[in-house]
């Protein structure tokens, strides 16, 4: 099996930039009394807008280590 690698169109690189940019510009304007604002109270301790950051950026590693490890089935260990 043979598996090309091409260039992504500026469409699908354009749906995961604009929401990136958008997110970073959000983030960098957030303070610390901001990222100590309790938002889920329905767990303890409660969850914070920081706290919960950082889960959603480890959410998004597992999901990218999946991707990697599938990658690696698809072609091999040598990629």
């Amino acid at each position: 099996m043979c598996w090309a690698t091409t260039a992504l169109s500026p469409e699908l690189t354009g749906y995961h930039d604009a929401p990136h940019a958008a997110t970073r510009t959000h983030i960098r304007g957030l303070g610390d009394a901001a990222l100590d604002r309790v938002v889920d109270r329905g767990w303890t301790p409660p969850v914070t807008l920081g706290v919960r950051l950082i889960s959603v950026v480890s959410d998004d590693l597992h999901h990218a280590g999946r991707a990697a490890y599938l990658r690696g089935l698809l072609l091999g260990s040598s990629t």
